[in-house]
């Protein structure tokens, strides 16, 4: 059974974001195997670090290995994505190996993004997609689900999707399903 490793790019107690995974996993049901990266540990990237990494990166670096797919669900903050998913991503784009970048656990990864957020198509979607590309990753770009959030989600705290939310949402799954095997 495929494996796949889901990441928040939030960790607000009512983040749209996790709400948004949590209905991704639940698409995904008994289709494939998930889990939630917790990277609230891991350090601001600093070379004078990086060999040997700390503890918490080569955590991260397994769990990205071992899976087959990695899910990035996450929120914009000014037209992109928030610095802590950035710092996740810059640790797992550096090479293992001192001197040698193709030793980057990012390399090959199958990746996708999703998104709860105004404007994300626009935002923070191809910038993530970009950053995916960029560090050597798999990226199936599209389809995505960009939700936007409405007014009812603002003033309740809980995500509120749309028919073609759902429809969205299972249409990328679908997708990445089939991506990754």
């Amino acid at each position: 059974m495929s494996k796949i490793l889901m990441i928040v790019g939030s960790d607000r107690k009512h983040s749209f974001n996790a709400q948004l995974a949590r209905e991704i996993v639940k698409e995904i049901g008994d289709r494939a195997e998930t889990e939630f990266l917790d990277f609230s540990n891991i350090p601001f990237i600093n070379q004078d670090e990086e060999f040997p990494a700390p503890e918490s990166v080569e955590e991260a670096r397994k769990a990205f290995k071992e899976a087959d797919g990695v899910w990035l669900v996450t929120p914009q903050y000014n037209a992109s994505y928030p610095g802590r998913v950035k710092n996740l991503l810059d640790w797992i784009s550096r090479g293992t190996e001192k001197g040698v970048r193709e030793s980057a656990i990012s390399y090959g990864v199958k990746f996708t993004v999703s998104s709860a957020a105004d404007g994300a198509r626009e935002g923070v979607l191809p910038k993530a997609v970009e950053l995916g590309k960029f560090t050597g990753m798999d990226v199936m770009d599209e389809p995505i689900a960009a939700v936007p959030l409405s007014a009812e989600s603002w003033q309740t705290d809980t995500l509120v999707l749309s028919d073609a939310d759902r429809e969205a949402i299972a249409g990328q799954v679908s997708a990445f399903l089939d991506f990754i095997r």
